[in-house]
């Protein structure tokens, strides 16, 4: 953090997911795939096709975190209208209705769940925070209903996944093949 020439605490921001918005690249799949090219929140054609082929099957992307932290991806109900996002294996994480806008259950140490309405109809922005301490798993999973990933297929559409230090998500930063970083680390 630093202070401006207001006066004010301003404080750096940094996304530790690598490839935040390129789910074919540094992120991992257990038995689903990926497909780009869809239409996202954003008006463009820069979201993903998550689809599952197998019960309890997730996108991920493993890196290492200390402390409170708030994960946080875009979403839209394509076949499924649930999500499910969590760190760590289930360490924290919670549960998402994208055909009605609400939050479902938390998993585990989860401190907050939030959904918010965002850009095109039906798009979501679905965050968790909790406090997680060494090599976590960022982990997507389409759902089939409240504390449900047991259908063996289905999709949901995702975009631009966050991964940060803090209570709450901040405006989304891209990241490439490093940390994208915004405010003072910038």
């Amino acid at each position: 953090t630093r202070i401006d020439r207001a006066g004010l605490i301003v404080k750096g921001r940094e996304n530790v997911l690598l490839q935040s918005n390129q789910f074919d690249t540094t992120w991992g799949v257990n038995t689903a795939s990926v497909t780009s090219g869809q239409s996202g929140y954003d008006g463009l054609s820069d979201a993903w096709l998550l689809n599952k082929a197998g019960a309890n099957k997730f996108l991920y992307q493993t890196t290492t975190f200390v402390g409170v932290q708030t994960i946080s991806i875009y979403a839209k109900a394509g076949s499924l209208n649930w999500l499910n996002i969590n760190c760590g294996g289930g360490v924290y994480g919670g549960y998402f209705d994208l055909s009605n806008g609400v939050t479902g259950s938390n998993i585990g140490t989860a401190i907050s769940t939030k959904i918010e309405a965002v850009g095109n109809t039906g798009w979501y922005r679905c965050e968790v925070s909790g406090i997680y301490n060494g090599s976590t798993s960022f982990r997507v999973y389409p759902a089939d209903g409240n504390n449900d990933t047991s259908g063996t297929s289905g999709n949901i559409l995702i975009q631009d996944a966050q991964l940060e230090q803090g209570l709450a998500a901040s405006p989304y930063i891209e990241s490439g093949a490093t940390n994208g970083t915004a405010g003072v680390l910038e």
